[in-house]
């Protein structure tokens, strides 16, 4: 009778095995059918201790890990060693979680843009053949150009035409997203949708209203700020009667806003041009001073002293005194 090998010593053995890189190397030579695979760095190849991934693991997992570099990229190959007499179903989502800690403590310790490929490989030697996908996700075939490369879509870039003319209840909120930066275009688009949005069924309305509401929320007066709360509450519980009035009343919100911030910024350029202009003096009227100190025969550290100016521009003030004397 042929006895059987407890399953720690079994992990133990390949993990030994495998922590020689001419072994390891050799391993995934024989045994993966892939062209880049005799492109791997051998002098790259290193050994990743488990602490890598800090104690994130089960404990009861057998794995090597092992990190090379292939041209310009690293690569990692986790491998987990399998002595269960029968399949674990459960492989690809174990596999997809070991992977997702490996890629967390790389960009932690690497600090890279992109995430690193990982190779899984598993190490069976149960009774029952292997009798489950090796492909960790489902339709891989239909969504492998898709899966790993996300879609961006930048609010920015769309194209307003195209949002205007689909007239459903996101495309007319990114379509005012688009000039949530700029009042005078946002309320004039606001006007373009108002007819729109009358016609969205109620419960969508609803939403596009406290989603404008929470737009406008940080641009008005505090005292106005509790208003609108009480206003998002009712919309809420009761919706919106009268969706235009509604949208013309946040128009005018806007527009008192950006009304009262342009003055305040005319008060403002006004007040910062007298001060402006007070310094100008202030600072004409010291290189007066150090032109007739420096006349009366008087050195750059004395007329410093005397004065509290910059030595600094004492003597360009000397220079230019000279050049043009």
């Amino acid at each position: 009778m042929q006895q059987k090998v407890p399953h720690n010593q079994y992990d133990l053995t390949f993990k030994r095995l495998f922590q020689f890189k001419e072994v390891f190397l050799n391993f995934l030579r024989g045994n993966i059918n892939r062209e880049w695979v005799n492109r791997i760095d051998a002098e790259s190849l290193e050994f990743v201790d488990r602490s890598f991934i800090k104690d994130e693991f089960v404990e009861k997992e057998a794995d090597v890990i092992y990190r090379a570099r292939l041209e310009d990229t690293d690569v990692y190959f986790y491998v987990l060693i399998e002595p269960q007499s029968t399949v674990d179903r459960n492989m690809p989502r174990r596999l997809f979680e070991y992977m997702t800690l490996i890629w967390k403590r790389h960009m932690e310790e690497k600090g890279d843009e992109l995430l690193p490929p990982i190779v899984p490989i598993v190490l069976y030697n149960g009774r029952s053949g292997w009798n489950i996908p090796t492909q960790i996700f489902k339709g891989f075939d239909i969504f492998k150009d898709d899966m790993f490369n996300y879609i961006l879509v930048d609010v920015n870039r769309l194209d307003d035409e195209k949002l205007r003319s689909r007239l459903d209840l996101l495309s007319i909120i990114l379509y005012l997203e688009k000039s949530r930066r700029n009042a005078e275009e946002f309320v004039e688009k606001l006007s373009e949708v108002s007819e729109y949005v009358c016609k969205l069924p109620q419960v969508q309305v609803k939403v596009f209203c406290s989603w404008l509401l929470r737009i406008v929320k940080p641009q008005v007066r505090e005292e106005i700020e509790s208003k609108i709360d009480e206003l998002l509450k009712k919309i809420e519980a009761e919706g919106v009667e009268d969706v235009g009035e509604f949208i013309f009343n946040v128009q005018q919100l806007i527009q008192e806003y950006y009304r009262e911030a342009e003055e305040k910024g005319k008060e403002k350029g006004y007040e910062e041009g007298i001060q402006e202009g007070i310094k100008e003096g202030i600072q004409r009227k010291e290189e007066e001073i150090v032109r007739r100190l420096i006349q009366k025969g008087f050195d750059d550290n004395f007329i410093a002293e005397a004065t509290g100016v910059e030595i600094e521009r004492i003597k360009k003030i000397r220079e230019e005194y000279t050049e043009y004397s």
